[in-house]
């Protein structure tokens, strides 16, 4: 029994031995374990104070994006209200065109027709003067030289061959 008595020493004292190594290893990883807490506590201690750097630089960002944002809408508001007025001031110049452009037109044919109408009287008046005055008056001309040609033969009156080819070319012409 001695045998089992050393070897139940020799196996208690293995287990003493594992017991001690195991309690080591525990107390060599909750070491291990503060240490890493104390440096995850300070990684976390700078990192909420970065995060908390970055929320406000964040809402001074989105409190400025906000501001540019209501200043744009309001941009385009006015640039809305700008357009409209420009269109309706366009579409009003169109029609006051359009209708001094109608004018225009009907006052230039209305002229047209005026010139027309004041030519073809012109024309009637120049034909009818031509008829009233021109053709007595030819035929005035006409019978004194007829009278003349008659007294001329009649008396014997010779006149000279220049006043005769004078006289000759306005007959002729």
């Amino acid at each position: 029994m001695e045998t089992i008595e050393i070897i139940l020493t020799i196996l208690t004292g293995i287990v003493a031995l594992g017991v001690i190594l195991q309690g080591l290893a525990l107390w060599t990883l909750a070491h291990k374990i503060r240490e890493l807490a104390g440096r995850l506590e300070a990684v976390s201690s700078k990192l909420t104070k970065d995060i908390e750097v970055l929320a406000v630089h964040a809402d001074e960002f989105l409190t400025m994006a906000k501001a540019i944002g209501d200043k744009v809408q309001a941009l385009q508001v006015h640039v809305t209200a700008i357009s409209q007025v420009v269109h309706d001031r366009v579409v009003d110049a169109d029609a006051f065109l359009t209708e001094a452009t109608d004018t225009a037109r009907l006052q230039v044919a209305r002229f047209q027709d005026v010139v027309d109408t004041a030519s073809h009287r012109i024309e009637e008046t120049i034909v009818s003067l031509q008829a009233a005055i021109l053709a007595p008056v030819s035929e005035i001309q006409a019978v004194i030289r007829g009278v003349r040609a008659g007294l001329d033969v009649l008396f014997g009156w010779r006149r000279s061959a220049s006043r005769r080819s004078h006289e000759d070319e306005e007959m002729f012409i």
